[in-house]
């Protein structure tokens, strides 16, 4: 069965309750499956049953029916940034060999525009309505879907692919990873057997839909019968009303967000008694954890997982009682920290972090080579340092791998190297994590020679070329970088001396 199966069960468990409340408006579990049962039947009956189609969607409640239809239609389905560069998008396109676009009204041009850029680019098919001054010929699949039924969930092996997730990659180019529908289920069944929710919660989804957290929290949320808040991009100043409006019981704020949040006036006086548990992941530097913390209480669950592989969940508490643990796997996963060798340490010995279980991926589509490096005899690698304590905790010490997380997106620094390189004049680049209270890691960039262009010009050119995120926050200048014997650029030391040194670009 498709990985729609979970949330078909919970339709039909709760019928009259509430399953999604957006934008003044409240979705109740049967018209939720409904809408994904009729778009699945438009779906299939467009051609889209079997095929690679990509998504253009807000956090909204039409991500989430047009991700579950087209689980249902057994497409294989490939989210898209939004915030992502065209150029970025037609690399993923074309990777991904994606036939059909699925475009929210606020994305139509840019859907449109992929299509004429890639020639594998058969159709733009339309969702969340069609724009009153919009013309062309796109299938509107609110429309089709209300005039038809489709599977009932059943008809889909679980073994087939069912997501194609992009994420920064060691190459300089985003990495899909391939997952089935097993694969997504049992994530959904593992996030709710780990921290389970029932029909008294209100739970506010602040992730972008088209990130793996439709997987740990929307899907299993409604498994339980809860109440899903959809409100778009998160607000830091709309935080606080939604929150308290709402009565929410859960939500994923991510450090960048409490931060954010903090610096609202007025926030103390805030009623969120109703708030029980707070999911957060990625750095968290030591001051705000102190302050959120002293504003919050102890209502914080820490978790750590990867699109590859999911996830663990510390208690709540523990950011208190176990600063650093990310707590233990969660449903059906093994955990291990394992030697260079792949043997298993002992507790309390550091190495790499390793998981496995049915809900890791199948691989990295066409990268057979990283795949055979990552996934070792069932085992994901993680390419992250951690420990695990003598009562089975994992703590998070940090990262083999190069990867930068800012603001809860990951940025791979020989992308970033790469649109530095590429500007006349500047011959060496490196680009590094600094820590940082608001953004966990900021990217910061260092350039050879100095003066090779003006910090203007290497901006501009970086957000010519890459989506916002990945733009370096601050640019220094050195006549040479510091190198090794072997050649390589001595990134520790660059780090230490620009980890708290002042902006030369903001």
């Amino acid at each position: 069965m498709d990985w729609s199966f979970p949330l078909l069960a919970a339709c039909e468990r709760h019928p009259r309750r509430t399953a999604l409340r957006h934008d003044g408006r409240d979705i109740a579990y049967a018209e939720l499956e409904a809408s994904i049962s009729g778009m699945a039947g438009a779906l299939a009956g467009l051609g889209a049953a079997g095929a690679t189609v990509g998504w253009l969607l807000p956090t909204a409640p039409v991500a989430l029916q047009v991700a579950m239809a087209l689980a249902r239609a057994g497409a294989l389905a490939v989210p898209l940034n939004p915030r992502l560069t065209e150029d970025e998008l037609v690399f993923i396109l074309q990777d991904a060999g994606v036939r059909f676009v699925v475009a929210a009204p606020e994305h139509l041009a840019v859907a449109r525009a992929l299509r004429e850029r890639v020639p594998g680019v058969e159709r733009v098919l339309l969702a969340g309505g069609r724009p009153a001054d919009a013309d062309g010929d796109e299938p509107d699949l609110d429309r089709l879907a209300a005039s038809g039924e489709g599977p009932d969930g059943w008809a889909v092996p679980d073994d087939r692919a069912a997501t194609l997730t992009y994420t920064s990659g060691t190459t300089g180019f985003p990495k899909g990873v391939l997952r089935t529908h097993a694969a997504n289920a049992w994530n959904v069944m593992n996030s709710a057997l780990g921290s389970p929710r029932t029909t008294a919660d209100v739970e506010w989804f602040t992730l972008p839909a088209f990130g793996i957290g439709m997987l740990h929290f929307a899907v299993p949320a409604l498994l339980g019968g809860a109440t899903l808040v959809l409100d778009g991009d998160f607000r830091a100043e709309c935080a606080w009303d939604l929150l308290e409006r709402e009565r929410a019981t859960r939500v994923f704020l991510a450090p960048t967000m409490l931060s954010s949040m903090l610096a609202v006036p007025g926030h103390v006086a805030r009623d969120l008694s109703a708030l029980e548990v707070i999911y957060s992941a990625y750095e968290f530097p030591e001051p705000l954890r102190e302050r959120a913390l002293a504003r919050f209480g102890d209502r914080f669950a820490y978790m750590y997982g990867l699109t590859e592989v999911q996830l663990t969940c510390a208690r709540v508490g523990d950011l208190t009682a176990k600063p650093g643990s990310v707590g233990t796997a969660m449903g059906a996963l093994r955990l291990r920290v394992i030697a260079p060798d792949g043997a298993a340490l002992a507790v309390g010995e550091s190495g790499e972090i390793a998981m496995r279980g049915p809900s890791a991926m199948s691989g990295y589509h066409g990268r057979p080579d990283e795949t055979a490096r990552t996934l070792v005899d069932g085992w994901v690698r993680t390419g992250d340092l951690g420990r695990i304590d003598a009562d089975g905790d994992l703590h998070y010490l940090g990262r083999l791998k190069e990867m930068i997380k800012t603001g809860g997106f990951s940025v791979d620094p020989r992308e970033v190297e790469e649109a530095l390189l590429a500007i006349p004049g500047i011959e060496q680049a490196a680009v590094l994590g600094v820590p940082d209270e608001h953004w966990g890691e900021m990217v910061v960039a260092v350039i050879a020679p100095a003066g090779a262009a003006s910090v203007e010009e290497i901006l501009g050119a970086c957000r010519r070329r890459l989506a916002g995120y990945k733009v370096p926050k601050r640019v220094h200048e050195l006549d040479a970088l510091p190198l090794n014997a072997t050649g390589k650029v001595e990134r520790g030391r660059l780090r230490e001396r620009y980890a708290g040194s002042s902006p030369a670009a903001d």
